[in-house]
């Protein structure tokens, strides 16, 4: 908590630059103890960022009191928890409300477009429902579409679910599911990890962090349906060059606009998804039905 207030007090005071702030927080952290609290270091603090104790105690109690006021509890990971994934570059603090060791499961992220087909929608529902009966974990996010139709689905159907969030865990991006994002936290069979702190306020351009969120936290992905050029493309490519598994289902290949599915199966580094027990192939899983026993506590997150 306390690293994580230092630098997000550095990240306001050098006015919102991260490089310069992560460069400052390493700094302090080679001169005194940067787990203590802020005011005990402050004249460090103020030496090296050249700036008045009283703006630096200013900053600090403001963002604190961000830090201070969720009436709920969660959990801070630093860059060196080994729950962290390795390949996060830029972010060096995530805040996670749920089960945390669903960061070490296997999971599976499902991807598609905003606007879906309805044989797209019917292969999510079959390839969450798969996923259910091996056991294995499902990762998406909340945008409007068939990420969110996954997510929806999941939560009906009781399976536990990662949601990389483009908003700190006190908001939702979009705000359309807002809903859906507090039924799903309260689950107990949910992670809700976000890259910002409680006092940052949620703004369109996090879904850029948010997808180097995902990347970095995504094994295995399965594209239910995406359109020639589509932004699920770059971040399946992204995701291919950390060595993650990709599978690409067959609506999307077979579409008059499939170029870029087909190219993907070309090249050789994905596989199609076509029927019932691909998935259990995919991961190299046998099936198996799971029976959760964890009811967890009903908590007001908002």
């Amino acid at each position: 908590m306390n690293e994580a207030l230092l630098y997000e007090t550095l990240f306001s005071l050098s006015s919102s630059n991260e490089p310069a702030a992560w460069q400052q927080f390493c700094t302090l952290a080679g001169i005194c103890d940067v787990s203590q609290d802020l005011e005990q270091i402050v004249s460090e603090v103020s030496r090296l960022t050249q700036k008045p104790i009283y703006e630096i105690n200013d900053t600090y109690l403001r963002i604190k009191h961000c830090f201070s006021s969720y009436p709920f509890s969660y959990d801070i990971l630093t860059w060196k928890d080994p729950l962290f994934p390795s390949s996060l570059n830029g972010i060096h603090f995530l805040y996670t409300y749920g089960d945390l060791s669903l960061l070490g499961a296997e999971s599976v992220t499902l991807l598609g477009q905003r606007s879906p087909s309805q044989e797209a929608k019917q292969d999510a529902v079959n390839i969450v429902s798969e996923l259910s009966r091996l056991g294995a974990c499902m990762m998406s996010t909340l945008d409007t579409g068939l990420d969110a139709y996954c997510v929806l689905y999941a939560y009906n159907q009781r399976i536990r679910t990662v949601i990389p969030l483009a908003s700190p865990l006190h908001q939702c991006m979009p705000e359309s599911q807002k809903e859906l994002m507090e039924s799903v936290a309260n689950s107990g069979l949910a992670l809700l990890v976000s890259p910002f702190s409680p006092a940052a306020k949620a703004q369109k351009w996090f879904t850029v962090p948010r997808n180097d969120l995902l990347v970095a936290l995504t094994r295995n992905l399965i594209i239910l349906d995406e359109k020639d050029g589509g932004p699920v493309w770059k971040l399946a490519g992204r995701i291919r060059a950390n060595n993650a598994h990709i599978m690409v289902c067959e609506n999307c290949i077979s579409r008059e606009d499939g170029n870029y599915a087909r190219a993907f199966m070309q090249s050789g580094c994905a596989s199609s998804y076509r029927k019932k027990g691909d998935v259990a192939a995919f991961l190299g899983l046998r099936k198996k039905r799971v029976h959760s026993t964890k009811t967890g506590t009903q908590l007001e997150l908002f």
